[in-house]
């Protein structure tokens, strides 16, 4: 993951892990990702794409405090149960090693939204499912 981290605001201190600073006190987790998303007005017309991102970011905030970060160690724990057919068979690619390990170092660590989605566009386009995402694309795009 490098250096960047720290230039969108990565905080220097961890936050203790309470039940208080890893949900989100706006939306509870027990209500699904589909209603959240049903109860955003201006996603009604929205587009696949719009919605799409959408879902990653409610999954983000989901899990985060009322600081609006999840700590590292929650961020695998997304990565590992909401992103696992994208991390298949990344386990010997060092963009994804790398990740894993910055992720389990200093778990406690709060990282923010930007960093979360810059981590998982990293992971998806290292991943072995975007040749046959392509692939789908290709056989059902324009002619």
């Amino acid at each position: 993951m490098g250096g960047s981290a720290s230039s969108s605001g990565e905080s220097d201190q961890p936050m203790p892990k309470t039940e208080a600073n890893l949900t989100s006190k706006k939306i509870p987790k027990s209500v699904p990702i589909s209603k959240q998303l049903s109860s955003i007005k201006a996603l009604a017309r929205g587009s696949d794409l719009e919605k799409a991102i959408a879902t990653a970011l409610l999954v983000f905030y989901n899990s985060a405090g009322p600081d609006g970060r999840v700590s590292k160690g929650d961020a695998r724990e997304i990565l590992l149960t909401q992103f696992q057919t994208f991390l298949q068979g990344q386990e010997s690619k060092p963009k994804y090693r790398e990740a894993t390990a910055d992720l389990q170092k200093d778990g406690d660590r709060r990282i923010a939204m930007e960093d979360f989605m810059l981590l998982l566009l990293g992971l998806t386009v290292t991943s072995d499912l975007l040749t046959e995402i392509q692939g789908v694309g290709t056989r059902h795009g324009k002619s």
